[in-house]
């Protein structure tokens, strides 16, 4: 089993900075997806440097018996701790944080690290499966059946976070293994999809058009079609078997 995969991201219509940032990095098995915040350009320094921690923490893991889920969980405290300790060491960046949801394969098994309202679906034969859970004020107000979906997407807090890398010293992230099957296709994306583009229509684009990345940028259009509010990143990994060796003649 292979991941084939393609993202797109877009500064959208309101903002001047993107923030946002996508790694895909399939030779050592890692795609994630960070969504910086803070002042001036201070959210744009979290999420490239929790990217670019991240590929390092993968890479030095190389070859270690550790699961993939606990691989991840090492490589979210060390994006956090370069977020937190460049924050402390530079005060102009003071306050910044990012969201982080990552995606981690190998030998037919994947495991996903999340923190912040970055989300993770999984698109299985046409029908669609969330598999984070917001980490913000109005994601654990939907949990406890306090508001609906429609009141969330005009709540005055939706994009509070309740958890972000690089805010304090140390941050939980969760964590989840799973055996993914041929034709899966799995979602990464910044709240800045999700706040425009409902669950059901971005498993309709995944199942309608075959190319990934044609996929990607229609859900970036759409969007901003809608809107454009903020930055929008989505990424997508699609399982396929590997192709059979050619034999030589």
């Amino acid at each position: 089993m292979i991941l084939r995969a393609a993202a797109s991201t877009d500064v959208g219509l309101r903002r001047r900075i993107n923030e946002d940032r996508f790694a895909l990095s399939p030779e050592l098995g890692l795609y994630l997806v960070a969504d910086g915040m803070g002042g001036h350009t201070a959210g744009q320094v979290a999420s490239e440097l929790a990217a670019e921690a991240s590929i390092q923490a993968i890479g030095a893991l190389d070859g270690a018996s550790a699961s993939l889920a606990e691989k991840l969980r090492y490589t979210v405290a060390s994006a956090n701790r370069a977020i937190f300790n460049t924050a402390r060491e530079k005060p102009e960046l003071a306050g910044m944080g990012t969201t982080l949801v990552c995606l981690l394969a190998d030998e037919g098994r994947c495991a996903l690290g999340h923190v912040g309202d970055s989300r993770a679906y999984l698109v299985r034969e046409g029908r669609i499966r969330q598999l984070t859970d917001d980490h913000s004020i109005v994601g654990e107000l939907l949990r406890r059946n306090q508001i609906s979906e429609d009141a969330a997407r005009e709540h005055p807090h939706r994009h509070v976070l309740t958890r972000a890398l690089g805010v304090r010293r140390s941050v939980e992230a969760d964590l989840l293994e799973l055996t993914p099957a041929e034709g899966d296709v799995f979602v990464l994306c910044s709240d800045g999809l999700t706040n425009h583009v409902e669950d059901h229509e971005i498993a309709k684009v995944v199942a309608e058009e075959s190319d990934l990345q044609e996929v990607c940028e229609r859900m970036v259009d759409l969007a901003n079609g809608r809107g454009g509010e903020d930055n929008t990143t989505i990424l997508l990994a699609r399982c396929e078997d590997m192709e059979p060796p050619t034999s030589e003649s």
